[in-house]
Formats: structure tokens, C-alpha cells, sequence
């Protein structure tokens, strides 16, 4: 089965972040066709890039870019689950995937934005970075609007059918693609 990483972009103490990221994880989970890892960026807690080479350069020399790279390059696609700060992403996450470059490429990626408008700003801002990186795109991303007001009694993300089926339409991409041979 394709291994699906979804990436959990916010690291602030009383998020929301790992609420939408468990969705996520339990609907990719739910559908048999994925390995799902979930890279977690507040418990990863990469340092600002330190490395003595650009990652251009595929020279990684520190204990957690080895670690980063071995499990970013173990993936075949990628779910972004990211909030919206000052119409853009987390510097958290601009730092995680400025460490690596031939992990990432010729792989595909999707985005699970969330914030209170209901369109992201963000996504927009992440695409450019991540076409950068090499990664293809899926052809459709997921804002959800306001999920501070979608939790149902048990504090978990309670989602219209909608947001569900985008979600599945997304994650269905994902696993065809990714489970597609690469040819070189």
C-alpha cells in the first residue's frame, strides 16, 4: 500500500491543528488503501535549519535531518494539515520542508487548510513552495472554515458531508497516484 504522510503543521500549545489532523488521519485509515504516518511538527521540533550544507546538496550531516529525510523518503504522498497565520502558513512548517529537496520531488501533495475565512490564503502561498520542491499537486485542496465550531461533545471534528467527501476525493488521488510505479 502507498504510505501516505500527513504532515501536522502547527505547533502552538491549544491548537486546533491535531483535532483536523485526526480526521484526516482516521478518514485516510478508515479506507484500506493507505499506510498512514502522521509526522507530528510540534513533537518532530526541528531547529531552524542548521545544516552546513543546502539541502540542494543532499549532505546532511545532523542526527534530526537524517531522520527527517529517511522518513519524508519513505513516503509516497503527502497530506498537508496546516493553519493560516497572517494570510500564510507557519514558519514551522516553511523550516520542515526547506531541510530537504530529493525526498520531496516528483511526489504528490494535497493540503488540508483551516482558519476562520473560507478561503485559504495560505494554500495558494504553500503550492508555490511545494511545485518549488518538485512535489506535484493534487488537483484540489480542502479549506475548513471555522473548526473550533465543528467539534461535536467529544471534542473531535464533527464534519459536514461535504467536507468529508473533498476530503475523500483528495485522499483518493493521493493513494492512485502514489501507488503508481515512478519511471525514470
Amino acid at each position: 500500500m502507498p504510505n501516505l504522510m500527513i504532515i501536522v503543521a502547527s505547533t502552538r500549545q491549544a491548537r486546533i491543528g491535531h483535532t483536523v489532523a485526526d480526521w484526516a488521519v482516521s478518514t485516510a485509515n478508515g479506507r484500506g488503501d493507505l499506510t498512514v504516518d502522521v509526522a507530528d511538527l510540534q513533537e518532530i521540533n526541528l531547529p531552524f535549519f542548521d545544516e552546513a550544507h543546502p539541502p540542494m546538496m543532499g549532505k546532511y550531516e545532523l542526527p534530526h535531518t537524517l531522520a527527517w529525510a529517511e522518513r519524508v523518503a519513505a513516503a509516497d504522498a503527502f497530506l498537508f494539515v496546516s493553519p493560516e497565520y497572517n494570510g500564510s502558513y507557519p514558519g514551522v512548517l516553511k523550516n520542515a520542508v526547506d531541510y530537504l529537496l530529493a525526498e520531496w520531488q516528483g511526489k504528490l501533495a494535497g493540503v488540508v487548510a483551516y482558519g476562520a475565512y473560507p478561503e485559504s490564503r495560505m494554500i495558494g502561498q504553500l503550492d508555490f513552495v511545494l511545485r518549488n520542491l518538485g512535489l506535484e499537486r493534487t488537483t484540489a485542496d480542502l479549506q475548513v472554515q471555522t473548526p473550533w465550531t465543528l467539534l461535536d461533545a467529544d471534542g473531535k471534528l464533527a464534519a459536514p458531508a461535504e467536507l468529508t467527501d473533498s476530503l475523500q476525493s483528495i485522499l483518493d488521488e493521493l493513494s492512485l497516484v502514489a501507488a503508481e510505479p515512478v519511471t525514470a
